[in-house]
């Protein structure tokens, strides 16, 4: 495993460790080569080790890189150095939203609208990419300090093909939020992410998950079992219509649930669009067919010290009693064996011989050897074997060195030498078809990806051996698998503060990027016109038709400042009242800010002077200047904060897939 301060494949300088999971461990590091930071999510040695696994891990996250979505965290790479494997992600800074929940409670009705709908909005984007997520919950879900929503780690994310694809031996996905087929150990597909989309709804709208438990097993239990508590009984300010989405994603049946992400993005518009408007829900017309879980399926949830868990505990008694009539039972048999070992007489010890070794021999050499011991041989079965020639012997019974009496028969299985087998032909199939096909006839598949402008991805372009060869069986068949046309990179050019909007747009435009939103706000340092920043760092390497936003400045934003000075009286001698004149010189203009005939009474004087930057007051007495002095403004700059409509966002978010 790489550790803090190395470098992996003489490209990136693994800086610190930032996180882990299940599957794998994420570090921070600087790509030397093209300058920037990344994430790097590096598998758990455990599965390095499983080369099936880490096969069908390559294909998949390839297939997630090829996802281009606003809302999914982008893939740059995935490689390997030795036995470890992983994948250089986009670097990311802000929270995730169970720590947002976490620290804020439940959500208001806009914040659970506008999350649900960009997550959403990347889960249908991957459904029509053939791509499922498999454990979308909030520690997966980050919320970026610019203010976007990124769904995370497609790193156990599976191509669907059809309707359905079958789940390996154990659920994947955490218990919290997986679907009721999931907990099963059964079938998913697009509706599994839904569910959980759901539960995240429940948890934003609520603070807390629905289901919880002891063990891992229980909640697995209420996910089949138990229907989900009302969020409205948490959180009666909750909107009904928000209600009533949740309900409906996270129904027990399939077909009770949303059949799409795009079907929750359309609701959501119209809680939004029209929130008066009420969402009526009926699942009236799904079938009530009982569910019936194999025996497989049952031990996916339950293991031996749960069963006893959930049946009960037994009574103390009856444990002493067991325990007493074990300890009984050896008495007996002891003293039994004792007595009998005491009374035996020679003349009943029979004859016995050790059973040699005679696997590795042909049947013909071992009967010679068994015949010298008073032993036979008998040929129990023959089978192929990749270890032993044809005619050899590949085990026996009894095994070496047992002692046996005089006449035993050993029962041996001889070997039909190796099995050969045709390679079948899986050019064009799915990869996971064309596994599934090779390994049922005996073969260990090596897959390898490459990148092909015609074959959809996961798609197999060619195979080695060709079909119809004639190979051992457990032979390697290599499988070549698309991953998709090779991606055309652009390199963001630096524009911030060098060039006004129209020169940047004209610049990005040439470049073959895509100008995204544009906000102009104040900046203190910025000329007017021109670039504050972007949204994707300069240096950094995305695709052709990349979304670039704008932020443009509208240069400083000075405010006046108000700010109040004292007079003392300036009457000169024997003067009773006189025209007191107060002036203030500002910025090559002199206004008069206060005049009137005064007399002693009137002080001490307390006049408020306006202005920005440095000014002079000028105090006069019947017109005569008796001093000057200066006065100190100070200039603030109001930072703008730009707030967009909720529903233009979710107009956005759609457009954008």
């Amino acid at each position: 495993m790489i550790k803090v301060g190395c470098m992996l494949v003489e490209r990136y300088d693994i800086i610190e460790r930032i996180g882990s999971g299940g599957m794998s461990i994420v570090y921070k590091a600087k790509d030397t080569k093209l300058g920037r930071f990344v994430a790097i999510k590096v598998l758990r040695e455990e599965y390095c080790l499983d080369d099936s696994f880490v096969s069908k891990f390559k294909v998949e996250a390839q297939s997630a890189a090829s996802l281009s979505h606003n809302n999914i965290v982008n893939i740059y790479d995935v490689g390997q150095e030795s036995r470890t494997h992983f994948i250089v992600m986009e670097y990311l800074e802000g929270e995730t939203l169970k720590e947002y929940i976490t620290n804020n409670g439940h959500l208001s009705d806009q914040e659970i609208l506008k999350m649900t709908v960009c997550i959403a909005s990347a889960l249908e984007h991957a459904h029509n990419n053939h791509i499922i997520h498999r454990d979308i919950k909030p520690q997966n879900i980050m919320l970026v300090n610019d203010g976007k929503v990124k769904v995370m780690d497609f790193g156990i994310a599976r191509i669907a093909t059809g309707n359905t694809i079958e789940m390996p031996e154990n659920p994947t996905g955490s218990v919290h939020y997986i679907a009721p087929e999931q907990a099963k150990g059964s079938f998913q597909d697009n509706k599994s992410d839904i569910y959980s989309l759901g539960i995240i709804m429940y948890e934003m709208a609520t603070g807390v998950v629905p289901f919880n438990g002891d063990t891992a097993v229980s909640v697995a239990l209420k996910q089949i079992h138990e229907e989900i508590p009302n969020p409205l009984d948490l959180n009666e300010n909750l909107s009904q219509n928000i209600n009533t989405i949740i309900i409906k994603a996270t129904q027990k049946k399939i077909l009770a649930r949303y059949q799409s992400a795009l079907e929750v993005i359309n609701d959501i518009k119209k809680c939004m669009s029209n929130p008066d408007d009420v969402l009526v829900y009926t699942n009236s017309n799904v079938s009530e067919e009982t569910m019936i879980m194999s025996h497989e399926e049952m031990k996916h949830i339950w293991s031996k010290s749960e069963v006893r868990e959930y049946s009960g505990k037994k009574d103390p008694f009856d444990k002493v009693v067991a325990t007493l009539g074990v300890i009984l039972a050896i008495l007996i048999v002891s003293m039994m064996a004792i007595y009998t070992y005491n009374n035996i007489t020679p003349d009943y010890i029979p004859v016995t011989y050790t059973v040699p070794g005679i696997i590795g021999e042909t049947v013909k050499n071992a009967t010679i050897t068994l015949n010298e011991l008073t032993m036979d041989i008998n040929v129990n079965e023959s089978v192929y074997s990749q270890d032993y020639e044809e005619g050899q012997i590949i085990s026996q019974n009894p095994a070496i060195n047992s002692v046996v009496e005089e006449n035993t028969i050993i029962n041996v299985v001889i070997s039909k030498g190796i099995k050969m087998e045709n390679v079948i032909g899986v050019l064009n199939m799915f990869y996971e078809d064309a596994v599934n096909n090779l390994e049922a006839k005996g073969f260990i598949v090596e897959i390898i990806t490459e990148h092909n402008a015609v074959a959809p991805i996961g798609n197999v372009i060619s195979q080695n051996p060709l079909a119809r060869e004639n190979v051992p069986v457990n032979s390697t068949v290599t499988i070549y698998v698309s991953n998709g046309p090779k991606k055309e990179l652009l390199e963001v050019p630096k524009i911030s503060s060098e060039l006004d909007l129209n020169e940047a747009k004209t610049a990005l435009e040439l470049m073959g990027f895509t100008i995204g939103i544009i906000t102009h706000t104040y900046d203190d340092n910025i000329i007017k016109d021109y670039i504050i920043s972007t949204s994707v760092e300069a240096g950094r390497e995305v695709e052709k038709g990349y979304v670039i936003d704008l932020v443009v400045s509208k240069g400083p934003k000075i405010v006046s400042v108000t700010k109040p000075f004292a007079l003392s009286n300036i009457a000169e001698a024997g003067q009773d009242s006189y025209k007191l004149t107060v002036t203030l010189e500002l910025k090559n203009k002199t206004e008069i800010i206060y005049e009137n005939t005064v007399d002693a009474s009137f002080f001490p004087l307390s006049i408020e002077a306006t202005g920005t930057g440095t000014g002079i007051i000028h105090v006069l007495n019947n017109d005569v200047q008796i001093y000057q002095t200066y006065i100190f403004f100070t200039e603030e700059v109001e930072e703008e904060v730009v707030e967009e409509e909720v529903v233009e966002e979710v107009e956005e978010v759609v457009e954008g897939e």
